[in-house]
């Protein structure tokens, strides 16, 4: 699963949500204008795009993803916490 770095910071006492989708998150809204330097439109997920046939392979990337998890192995995520 990809997960991009950011410097977003969370005040303390806010939560955080993550959702695991089996595909792109697309902005209902329709693209965006993008930014002059990069050649893709913003859709949802910024400019990133996961159709590239040389880095995203459809015989690796193209098939049916499980997640496995249960009563005593459950999923989490891992976030760095910095200190004021």
């Amino acid at each position: 699963m990809e997960i991009r770095p950011t410097s977003i910071v969370v005040p303390q006492g806010y939560r955080i949500a993550l959702s695991v989708r089996g595909k792109d998150y697309v902005y209902p809204g329709g693209a965006g204008q993008g930014l002059e330097t990069m050649k893709n439109v913003f859709t949802g997920v910024g400019p990133f795009l996961h159709n590239d046939p040389i880095d995203r392979p459809p015989e690796v990337f193209g098939k049916n993803v499980s997640l496995h998890f249960d009563k005593d192995k459950q999923p989490y995520v891992l976030v760095t916490i910095i200190p004021d």
